[in-house]
């Protein structure tokens, strides 16, 4: 297995707990995605937004008790995914807690010094007046960014999970918005105009028999075993 299956594989592992605690996904109105790859690894980047008006969404849940996660998907000529964790708990270099903030105020996540990986910032809020957003930046520069411009990318979508709360998904569908493609360089996607779900139901498989009238049904667990087998088989 190479290094780069190594580490998706025990991200998708490690954060398989936060993936399978979210009580409902609530979609909200995407404005940017982009990533970036200029050259080598360390000059990679990606950044996430949503910002939704007059938004019924609500916040479920507390990142700063039990964590989150930050879920990026791109499809196209080359399609990659990758989960990131924004777990909760103290910097160890800086003293400060990871995340800050409320269920009023919003939730604040920082990582400036890379402890915990690519993700430098992250923050959900919902004002007073009824605006909704979402803003994720990640840099090659705190860690490992498998997440790349499809080459051309035609969709893509990001998840921020909150373990013990909700889901937020932030779809950028086909044909919806403008796309900006620069071979393997480059990928934007903005302005669209319609949400959708980044949460994919596990498959379920039923087995009965003849001599028995109980019905055996099995769930992978989420991740499920097709989307890990997914994610690494991009990477092949």
């Amino acid at each position: 297995m190479t290094g780069n299956r190594k580490i998706v594989l025990a991200t998708i592992l490690a954060l398989s707990g936060s993936l399978t605690a979210h009580a409902l996904d609530q979609t909200i109105l995407g404005n940017q995605i982009q990533l970036k790859n200029p050259s080598t690894p360390d000059k990679r980047k990606a950044v996430v937004k949503a910002k939704e008006k007059g938004s019924p969404n609500t916040i479920v849940g507390n990142p700063t008790i039990s964590g989150a996660s930050l879920s990026i998907s791109a499809n196209g000529g080359t399609p990659s995914a990758q989960v990131f964790p924004l777990p909760q708990g103290t910097s160890g270099i800086t003293g400060k807690a990871f995340w800050s903030g409320d269920a009023i105020k919003g939730f604040k996540y920082k990582d400036s010094k890379g402890e915990n990986g690519a993700v430098k910032s992250a923050q959900i809020k919902k004002t007073a007046s009824g605006n909704f957003t979402i803003k994720a930046v990640l840099s090659g520069k705190l860690g490992v960014i498998l997440v790349l411009p499809p080459n051309p990318g035609t969709s893509s979508c990001a998840a921020l999970i909150i373990t013990g709360g909700d889901s937020y998904s932030i779809a950028f569908k086909p044909f919806d918005g403008l796309i900006t493609n620069k071979g393997s360089t480059l990928y934007k996607h903005k302005k669209v105009t319609m949400e959708g779900s980044c949460i994919v139901a596990p498959p379920t498989t039923t087995t009965s028999t003849t001599t028995s009238s109980t019905t055996t049904t099995t769930l992978y667990g989420s991740p499920s075993r097709a989307f890990i087998d997914r994610v690494l088989g991009l990477l092949d």
